[in-house]
Formats: C-alpha cells, sequence, structure tokens
C-alpha cells in the first residue's frame, strides 16, 4: 500500500486574518517559513508579518532530503540549526557508481576548514518544515490556514489580495512562496520561462513533450532484511538512467526508511512497489535474488524535470512591492539537492533586506525608493545564483540520464578518470554545498 507523510502542524486556538499587514507572504512551505523567521529575527515585528497557506495541514509529500553546508550555516542564524542538526543524518561523502565500481565521490569532510558543517545533513523535508514551524510559532507569528489567494491587485498605498471566498487584505510587500506554479508570479504578470530555451515549462508543447519523456519516481521505502551499507547513499548511473539510494534518519517504532529515486517510464503517473523495486535492481546492475528487497512503500511519486527563472524576483505594484523565492521564482532538476537549499537561503536574505527598510515603509503611504532599490539589489545578487543552479542541474541530469551504451561507457571512464584525481571530491563537494 502506498500513502503519503503529512506533516500535522500543532494545534492553536481560532485566530483571525488580518485586514491588512505590512509584509504577507504566500507559502508556508520551507521557503516562506524562512523567511517569516528571518524578518522576525532582524527585527520585523512579528504583527507586521501574515503567512498563510492553502493547505489544511503541511507538506504532504516530502521531495527534498538534503541541507547543504552553506544553508545550515544559514539556518544557524535563524536559531534552526541545532534542532535539525539532531534529527538528521550527517553524511560525509556521496559516491556516484556504475554498479558496485565507485567512479566519483564527493568528499565533504575536505571543507572543514571553510565550514563548521562539513557534510550533507539528510533529513526528510516534513521535519525541516515542522522545526520551521516550531521556531515560527516560538516567536510569535502563525500560519493562516486554509487560505488561497485567487486575486490581487496594486492600489495606491499597497497591494489588495482576494482569498477563495471574497475575504481581501491589504499589505505593502506581497512574497510569493506559492511554488513553481505560483499565483502570485502568474497574477503579477511577471514572465516564468526556461532560461535557455525561452520556453514556458508550462505551455501546451512543453506539456506534450514532457510527456514523452521519463519522469523520475521518488519512494520512501522499508525493506524486508538489511541492506547493506556499501549500497546506500549513492547515486548509480545504471542502463535506464538515475537511481538514488539514500538512507533517511530512523522514526520512533519503526524499521529503516530509505529514499529511492529512479526514472521511469514516460506516462507513468502512479508508482507501484514492483516499479521502485524494477527500477533499483536494473539502477544496481544485479540479479533479481540479490537486490535487496522492498518490503513496503510509504510514501510515492513521480514528477517530470521542469526548468524555469522568473524574468525578475521582484517588480513594483500600485503602492507595494510583489518578491518572489524559492520555486516561485527558479526550478531545476533535483540533482545535487540544489532546490529547497537555494529557496531557503533566497528567503533568509530576503528576510534581511526587507527588514532594513520596513521602519521608512511603515511611515510612508506607498514604497519608498531606498526600498525598492534594496529590492533590486536584492534580485541582482539572487538572479544569477538561480541561474548557475540551473545550468549545473541541467549539466548534472544530461549526464546522469545518458542511456546509449556507448556513450555511458564513455561517460564512465572519464568519470572515472576525474575520480582519481585528489582534488576533484573537494570540488564536486564544494559546488554541491553553497559555499
Amino acid at each position: 500500500m502506498v500513502y503519503s507523510l503529512r506533516y500535522h502542524p500543532p494545534p492553536l486556538p481560532s485566530l483571525m486574518t488580518p485586514d491588512s499587514t505590512t509584509i504577507l507572504i504566500v507559502g508556508a512551505g520551507p521557503t516562506g517559513l524562512a523567511c517569516a523567521i528571518s524578518l522576525v529575527t532582524n527585527g520585523v515585528n512579528p504583527q507586521d508579518i501574515a503567512i498563510i497557506d492553502a493547505q489544511a495541514q503541511g507538506l504532504n509529500l516530502s521531495r527534498a532530503i538534503a541541507i547543504h553546508a552553506k544553508t545550515v550555516e544559514e539556518l544557524e542564524t535563524l536559531g534552526c540549526s541545532e534542532k535539525l542538526l539532531s534529527q538528521g543524518i550527517f553524511n560525509h561523502v556521496m559516491r556516484f557508481c556504475a554498479g558496485r565500481t565507485v567512479l566519483l565521490t564527493a568528499d565533504f569532510p575536505t571543507l572543514a576548514a571553510r565550514t563548521r558543517y562539513p557534510f550533507t545533513l539528510t533529513i526528510a523535508q516534513t521535519d525541516t518544515e515542522r522545526v520551521l514551524e516550531e521556531r515560527l510559532l516560538e516567536l510569535g507569528v502563525s500560519v493562516h490556514r486554509p487560505l488561497r489567494l485567487v486575486d490581487l491587485k496594486g492600489i495606491s498605498d499597497g497591494i489588495e489580495v482576494t482569498f477563495e471566498g471574497g475575504r481581501t487584505m491589504k499589505t505593502k510587500f506581497l512574497i510569493g512562496a506559492d511554488g513553481s506554479r505560483s499565483m502570485v508570479r502568474s497574477l503579477s504578470g511577471i514572465l516564468y520561462r526556461d532560461p535557455i530555451s525561452g520556453e514556458d515549462p508550462y505551455n501546451d508543447a512543453a506539456r506534450a513533450r514532457s510527456h514523452q519523456e521519463k519522469p523520475l519516481a521518488l519512494g520512501d521505502v522499508h525493506f524486508s532484511g538489511d541492506v547493506p551499507s556499501s549500497l546506500s547513499n549513492r547515486v548509480y548511473l545504471g542502463p535506464r538512467g538515475l537511481l538514488l539510494v539514500v538512507r533517511l534518519p530512523d522514526k520512533p517504532n519503526s524499521k529503516p526508511i530509505y529514499r529511492l529515486g529512479c526514472t521511469v517510464e514516460p506516462g507513468t503517473k502512479d508508482v507501484s512497489k514492483e516499479m521502485l523495486q524494477d527500477g533499483l535492481r536494473v539502477g544496481l546492475e544485479l540479479s533479481e535474488h540479490d537486490t535487496p528487497k522492498i518490503e513496503s512503500v510509504m510514501t510515492a511519486s513521480a514528477f517530470h524535470v521542469r526548468y524555469a527563472l522568473a524574468d525578475q524576483f521582484y517588480r513594483s505594484l500600485g503602492g507595494g512591492a510583489v518578491v518572489l523565492v524559492g520555486d516561485a521564482a527558479h526550478i531545476h532538476s533535483p540533482a545535487g539537492g540544489q532546490g529547497m537549499n537555494l529557496g531557503i537561503r533566497d528567503s533568509i536574505q530576503l528576510g534581511r533586506v526587507l527588514a532594513n527598510v520596513i521602519p521608512e515603509t511603515k511611515s510612508n503611504d506607498t514604497i519608498p525608493a531606498v526600498a525598492l532599490e534594496a529590492l533590486e539589489r536584492y534580485s541582482v545578487e539572487r538572479r544569477p545564483l538561480a541561474l548557475q543552479v540551473i545550468k549545473m542541474t541541467k549539466t548534472l541530469t544530461r549526464i546522469v540520464l545518458i542511456e546509449n551504451t556507448f556513450i555511458r561507457t564513455v561517460r564512465n571512464i572519464v568519470l572515472w578518470a576525474l575520480g582519481r584525481i585528489p582534488s576533484s571530491g573537494k570540488a564536486l563537494a564544494l559546488k554541491l554545498s553553497g559555499l
């Protein structure tokens, strides 16, 4: 049986949504929560912040499982890192393999001179979200849910948003942390396109083409027996493309949980245990007898990899400003575990930027020029970083998904040769770490 994990926020007293707020954050995933926490820890009054989410409960499917060193450093400034570190697994290496042959290793301990966190922290996104929301509650801000934004418009003294059911709210700063299909971005008229091809990833042509491509299946599973440690925390470059095997932190009274990721056939929507088992066998390049047996699937999904970058990360609207963070601003392949990390770092930096201009903003009917200049600097800093990540993950994905036997063999030889160069492990770790 396949089912979804849900994070259930702690019960709260009934909260009335305010009619107006200085900052409205739409979306209470890791990026939205991190932004709200950053605002408060940088001096913004909690009463000047509202955060909403369309879901009645928290995250219903955990995709991201890696928090890299730079992100841990940033989360430390929010007072969140200690709890996350206590609940996650420190992975000091990530190996890229062809069958049992290790081609290349990301060696995170080589970064010890640059960070106090020379590892990748493995923790389910559901747990990351829970820790962030608990921290936000400690700071006096609660998520209003379920509340779905359906319209927005610029008005003389800010932005007016409309929620499903007809309620409205006025704000000076509207932060879109509402994912790749962001209503905030769409209603603000900000274009969202592949920065290489210029194509909208959700237009009819792109969607039709994606149905001919192999999606990526993710599943959190229990195995029926012990899994050799030599098989875990590895990315396998197999005959069908990608296989990911990572052990997740243990849960009370539960068998070990593993995250599997593998490419599956075009058109796949529902991911079965048999599908994951076959992907595991092919990716490991083992016989059916020698392949670890999946006992049960806790949660599973399939999705197509898309790439897009917002043309601008902010725009003025009426007497206010719209700002995008996380997947609302950029999406890309999950290769290297960069998506949530980049989004969290976007949000924390935005919190610092806005905290510096809120006092002057509150004393004006419209957003002052100094605030717009600060947002322009934020955009100039963060958008190129997102573009770099998109280019990097596109390259990694193309390398990983090669299926032609001859080209795969050449690729493996090249990666194996690179892996014998002593500095390669540090260079790869540094690239993934965000430092």
